[in-house]
């Protein structure tokens, strides 16, 4: 299998180091690479899609958040490569598929195409922007700070009309749900939750007991199930309980 590739950094020596782990993986095939991003908008307009696109996020002129939102229709999968987390959010917004934070590594980069193009499966993996364990949350103060969540404390997320509650083992952070879209999706088909009510999706390391139709979970946070969800809910429980000897 061949997986056509471009990649855009006006990084020369970034550039380098990309296309140095691209030749580690032999299924991918670098069609083009550009270092400066107008003339890779206009190249690549022009030309046919490929299956990737690698690019930075901060380059002089355009930036690569701004170049992915007119380019997006002309690549498969769009990864970012950045040195700057604080970037995440917006790779949301275009439709990101990866999100490589520079250095990254061989084992990390191998770990995302591997995501994207399983051996013998050319389908993208749902859950490949998950590959870092971790996402960033913005407080929206008035120094924009960010709040770095890991996937484990995670216990559920509330989703609300406009807004997105995470709740946490150590806070719970209230963001706009245009932000993370995206990533609710995607948490509706993660092995490691399952939702319980139209708005609610939960953590299944953290449950701690199920009474009736609610659920308890780690902090002493607990929803109701929905008996729309109580189903699949019930199969789960009853697949994982300790079956007694006949």
């Amino acid at each position: 299998m061949s997986i056509s590739c471009i990649a855009i950094d006006d990084d020369p020596h970034s550039l380098e180091n990309l296309i140095a782990y691209m030749e580690k993986v032999p299924e991918l095939n670098l069609v083009q690479t550009f270092t400066e991003p107008l003339q890779a908008l206009a190249e690549i307009s022009m030309a046919n899609p490929v299956d990737i696109i690698f690019m930075d996020v901060e380059m002089p002129t355009i930036s690569g958040i701004e170049l992915a939102g007119l380019l997006r229709q002309k690549a498969k999968y769009l990864i970012f490569t950045t040195a700057y987390p604080r970037y995440a959010l917006d790779a949301f917004k275009v439709e990101a598929d990866a999100y490589l934070l520079k250095p990254y590594s061989i084992l990390h980069f191998t770990k995302t195409i591997n995501n994207l193009f399983p051996t013998g499966n050319t389908d993208q993996q749902p859950l490949s922007i998950f590959t870092d364990h971790y996402f960033y949350i913005p407080l929206h103060n008035e120094n924009d700070e960010l709040v770095r969540v890991n996937f484990d404390d995670l216990i559920a997320v509330e989703d609300h009309k406009q807004d997105i509650n995470f709740i946490t083992t150590n806070i719970s952070i209230l963001s706009a749900k245009i932000n993370f879209a995206k990533m609710i999706n995607m948490l509706r088909s993660h092995p490691g939750f399952i939702q319980v009510s139209a708005d609610v999706i939960i953590s299944k390391k953290h449950i701690k007991s199920v009474l009736g139709n609610q659920v308890l979970l780690a902090s002493e946070v607990s929803f109701n199930i929905e008996n729309s969800h109580r189903s699949l809910f019930t199969d789960f429980i009853n697949s994982n309980a300790l079956k007694g000897s006949s």
